[in-house]
C-alpha cells in the first residue's frame, strides 16, 4: 500500500470511524422517548423508570454507534483486498462515503484508478462469511460520469454529483488533494 493510499483510509476512517457523540445524542433521545412513551401507556413511568430507560437508551446508542465503526472500518478493508485481487495495476481506492446529517457512512463503492482509468466499482453485500465478494466495475465515461465536484464546507471531504446507468448518484469522498488530482487525471484516461 503506497503513501496516498494510507492517508486516505487514515482520513476516511477519520470521518467514518470515530464515535459520533451528535447521533449518540440523537438515537438516546429517540429511543428513551419511546421507551418512556410505552411506560407511560401502561402507567408504569415514574422517575426510577425515567432514569434506567435514558440509561438503557444511552447504552444502546453508545454500543450502536462503536459497532457500526468497527464493521464500516473492516468492510473498508475487505473492500480493498477484494479490489486489490481484482485489478492487478491498481492504483489508487478511494471508498465512497455517504453524508448525512448524522455524520458520515461508508457506501458499498469505490473509485479505483487501474492502468490509469477511473472505475466506479460497486460491491454487492454478502448474505454470509461463505459467500464470496462479487463487485460490478463500471469505467468512467461508460455509464458512470461525474456531473460536478465540490469542495465540503467542513474542507474534510468532497461531494461529487454523478450519472451512474442514466441515474442521479451523489456521494462523497476524502479531500486528498493527490488523489482528487489523480483521479482527475483518471478521467481523462490517463492523459
Amino acid at each position: 500500500m503506497n503513501k496516498i493510499q494510507e492517508e486516505i483510509f487514515f482520513l476516511t476512517k477519520k470521518l467514518t470511524g470515530t464515535i459520533n457523540l451528535i447521533r449518540i445524542f440523537f438515537y438516546t433521545i429517540i429511543s428513551a422517548g419511546i421507551l418512556m412513551i410505552v411506560l407511560s401507556i401502561f402507567n408504569m413511568l415514574s422517575w426510577e423508570m425515567a432514569l434506567i430507560t435514558f440509561g438503557i437508551s444511552l447504552l444502546y446508542s453508545l454500543l450502536r454507534d462503536v459497532s457500526i465503526t468497527k464493521i464500516s472500518n473492516k468492510q473498508m478493508v475487505k473492500y480493498y483486498q477484494h479490489a486489490r485481487s481484482n485489478h492487478e495495476n491498481m492504483s489508487l481506492y478511494i471508498p465512497l462515503l455517504e453524508k448525512t446529517y448524522q455524520g458520515y457512512f461508508l457506501k458499498r463503492a469505490a473509485l479505483i484508478i487501474d492502468d490509469g482509468q477511473l472505475y466506479l466499482e460497486a460491491f454487492r453485500q454478502r448474505k454470509n462469511d461463505k459467500q464470496g465478494q462479487i463487485s460490478i466495475p463500471v469505467k468512467y465515461g461508460d455509464r458512470f460520469v461525474m456531473d460536478r465536484q465540490t469542495i465540503d464546507k467542513n474542507h474534510q471531504s468532497m461531494t461529487i454529483d454523478s450519472t451512474f446507468s442514466g441515474q442521479y448518484y451523489r456521494f462523497s469522498i476524502v479531500n486528498h488533494k493527490k488523489a482528487i488530482e489523480n483521479m482527475n487525471i483518471a478521467k481523462k484516461g490517463g492523459k
